[in-house]
């Protein structure tokens, strides 16, 4: 982050400067090296605890280098490979699992991916039977190529998209304003990750997150094309142009067309975050069409979005009417609100079901709030002061004259555009709080968080230039303080982990081993139970020809939820035998990530004492163990085990 004016008139090298982003690399690098090194070999709770303590230090090296540097100038090329150093370090975080050489990370709607990405590549399932297949057909060609496992492209392909994630947000401010300060502000906050709430998104492969973190590209090229004119004003623009001369390109515009081109990629990585784009297109579309020519807004001078929202729209409509999943989803969203409206819904179930689930293991809701939501709270807080003030402005003074020149107007125009499409976004997004699906509202939070970061970073910006130069050497040691308290506590949360009450979502070698061990040599007519779930994402990730919609009854429905629940089944109070399936995920999970709420370490490691349950598999770190009815005697004949 930097509040600096310029370089102090200095024409000598930095030196110390230098110096400090040397130390910063070489830290970062051996600390992933090291990392690297270190692989694991076991289930890891938290990916914080177990990743080795160099690498922590690399990285913290890493980012206080990179934030010295920024504090002293931000105006020369130092200053970009100071934002370099800060985004490779980001990246290193986000792709520890690839670091750790993790076999897959993410146990719930990933292990789903996994099977259909699996059966992409296999070619069993086409490329139109999966609603959302931009993610699985790329592992698929990423495996094809490169010659490696399912599981591993899958996180080197989330890694990517995390990856341009990091890169664009601060691309977004630099295409918005020109201004370094701010782009470098701009990059600091990104670095923070604060689309991730661990509710409903995360940095593992899962469809919406991808699309999410895909965003930012599709923003650049959105605020590089309402801002562009006819004659070519940039080195991109230029080869742009060049690719697009004399044809129909020349005419509609090359960023017209990338937009078309990333719309339609947003669409196949998920069609919801499309949806999204669409109505913020439509907003834009409105202004420019309606709005601008009713009121002398700043607006009028933007370029259009005319062609590229009808063509993503019509794309849109074209792809998600093939799959009955959409209707469902939208029906639930209408009834949820039409029960809102009444009075009748309970908002936000999730959230209630994930507090009480926080108070059951002494969590208090200050506590989460600090740990999960203080520092994006602050930056949306600061984004909304931006756009207040300029839509302020927007309708309160239309004088041209009267505009403060120190403003790019285009740049002004553009945040009165986020602003008008964060007031139609944002009902839209609350109506997803609302009953059942409450939980697809923190996907909609980590896409709009995406504005707030760029805008945050703007009204960051101009906090630092009102700030007088006499108050600067005391300024820049208490943004290098805020910087250092935001830094650690939002990338503290980015991996769950018992510091959230949470456990990773480290899938293991040994887990996937066991279960595959376990479905294969299984009796096919016998119920399988669990620890809290039963194994259906398992099955559907390792047994070929299944998946969500064709996962076999027997892997799901029969879980036990507490220690209760779990004796019963122990007891033989079942009317037919039972697989449970019992690995080092649960244990650890269980004991101590939720501190036994619902299962004590005693009863967990008693399975294999009680009488009518047999311990018919174990690979030291996935047991699996089958349980007798009542009166039922031996270990059955039917299965394999």
């Amino acid at each position: 982050m930097s509040v600096s004016r310029g370089s102090f008139g200095t024409s000598a090298p930095d030196v110390w400067r230098k110096l400090f982003l040397t130390v910063g690399f070489v830290a970062v690098a051996a600390g992933t090296a090291f990392a690297w090194q270190t692989p694991a070999t076991a289930y890891e709770v938290s990916i914080y605890a177990a990743t080795p303590l160099p690498f922590w230090i690399g990285v913290s090296i890493g980012f206080l280098s990179a934030a010295v540097v920024t504090l002293r100038s931000c105006r020369d090329r130092v200053a970009g490979l100071a934002v370099a150093l800060g985004l490779v370090t980001t990246v290193a975080i986000g792709a520890l699992p690839v670091v750790r050489s993790y076999r897959f990370y993410g146990r719930a709607d990933p292990m789903t991916h996994l099977g259909w990405a699996t059966e992409m590549l296999a070619g069993r399932m086409e490329f139109g039977e999966v609603f959302y297949p931009g993610g699985h057909s790329t592992t698929a060609l990423l495996t094809d190529a490169m010659g490696v496992p399912i599981e591993r492209g899958m996180l080197l392909v989330a890694a990517l998209y995390f990856a341009m994630y990091a890169l664009f947000i601060p691309l977004i401010a630099k295409a918005l304003s020109g201004n370094r300060e701010m782009t470098v502000i701009a990059a600091f906050s990104g670095f923070m990750i604060l689309p991730i709430n661990q509710i409903s998104n995360g940095l593992f492969f899962h469809t919406y997150s991808m699309a999410m973190w895909f965003f930012p590209v599709f923003l650049y090229a959105l605020v590089k094309h309402i801002k562009s004119e006819r004659e070519v004003d940039s080195i991109t623009d230029l080869l742009l142009s060049d690719l697009a001369e004399g044809s129909v390109l020349d005419t509609v515009g090359a960023w017209n067309v990338l937009l078309a081109v990333l719309g339609v990629t947003l669409i196949l990585i998920h069609p919801q975050v499309a949806l999204n784009v669409i109505i913020l297109l439509g907003t834009l579309v409105v202004l420019h069409a309606v709005v601008c020519k009713r009121l002398d807004l700043f607006v009028s001078d933007l370029r259009p979005v005319y062609g590229a929202f009808v063509f993503i729209l019509v794309c849109w409509l074209v792809w998600i009417f093939q799959f009955d999943q959409v209707f469902s989803v939208g029906e639930r969203v209408i009834i949820s609100t039409y029960e809102a409206i009444l009075g009748t819904a309970d908002a936000g179930e999730s959230v209630e079901a994930r507090y009480q689930s926080a108070r059951s293991v002494e969590a208090t809701l200050p506590e989460l709030f600090v740990k999960l939501f203080l520092v994006p709270t602050v930056y949306i807080a600061l984004g909304f002061s931006v756009v207040a003030y300029t839509l302020w402005h927007s309708f309160g003074d239309t004088d041209r004259r009267n505009i403060s020149t120190d403003v790019d107007p285009l740049s002004r125009s553009v945040v009165t555009y986020f602003g008008y499409a964060g007031l139609v976004l944002g009902p839209f997004f609350i109506a997803h709080f609302m009953g059942p699906i409450s939980h697809l509202f923190f996907r909609h939070y980590g896409f709009g968080m995406m504005f707030a970061i760029v805008l945050g970073a703007v009204a960051v910006h101009r906090i630092g230039v009102t700030i007088p130069s006499g108050w600067l050497k005391i300024a820049k040691p208490l943004a290098l303080g805020l910087l250092t308290v935001a830094l650690a506590l939002s990338l503290l949360t980015v991996f769950t982990s018992p510091y959230i009450y949470n456990a990773t979502h480290h899938v293991s070698d040994r887990h996937v081993n066991g279960y595959e061990t376990a479905i294969e040599h299984r009796g096919e007519e016998i119920q399988w139970s669990g620890i809290r779930n039963g194994p259906g994402r398992e099955f559907d990730a390792l047994l070929p020809g299944t998946g969500r919609n064709s996962r076999l009854e027997v892997s799901e429905g029969s879980s036990t939820y507490n220690d209760a629940e779990l004796q019963a089944l122990l007891s033989g109070r079942r009317d037919a035998a039972r697989y449970l399936p019992v690995s080092e995920i649960d244990v650890e999970r269980e004991v101590i990530a939720y501190r036994e709420v619902r299962y004590s370490r005693e009863s967990l490691r008693q399975i294999g004492t009680r009488p009518g349950v047999h311990h018919v598999q174990d690979n030291g770190g996935f047991d699996l163990y089958y349980v007798t009815p009542r009166g039922g005697g031996s270990a059955p004949a039917e299965t394999d085990v």
